[in-house]
């Protein structure tokens, strides 16, 4: 589902994958707020979907997107957002992504990655 218009107030739900082999599993998708990480610049609209893995108990994933009113907004966001451990971000026009995650193996949070960056480009348009 594409995000429709052109300001980030008439932002939809993002079409964000339900599972990621291997062993990935979307628990949650709802509106949420800005993460921390990111500075307040621009009232994007976010979204947090929570994925949980199978690698073990505690292995988790926080996706955050993030759509702006412009791309110039969310390349300036991507710029000043904070660096945390165990955390990567990138833009993709108007959308800013970033991925937290918890006890998650290089490839398993490697595939959820790269499955997440092709949603966002199919957003994108």
């Amino acid at each position: 589902m594409a995000l429709a218009g052109c300001s980030a107030s008439k932002a939809s739900e993002p079409d964000l994958p339900r599972s990621v082999s291997p062993g990935w599993t979307r628990t949650a998708l709802a509106r949420a707020p800005l993460p921390a990480a990111v500075p307040p610049a621009g009232a994007p609209q976010c979204w947090k979907a929570d994925y949980s893995g199978q690698a073990g108990p505690r292995t988790s994933a926080e996706v955050w997107v993030c759509v702006y009113a412009t791309s110039d907004g969310a390349f300036d966001a991507m710029q000043r957002a904070r660096a945390e451990a165990q955390m990567v971000r990138f833009q993709d026009r108007r959308y800013l992504v970033l991925v937290k995650w918890n006890d998650a193996p290089k490839a398993s949070l490697t595939a959820l990655v790269r499955a997440i960056q092709k949603a966002v480009q199919s957003l994108a348009g």
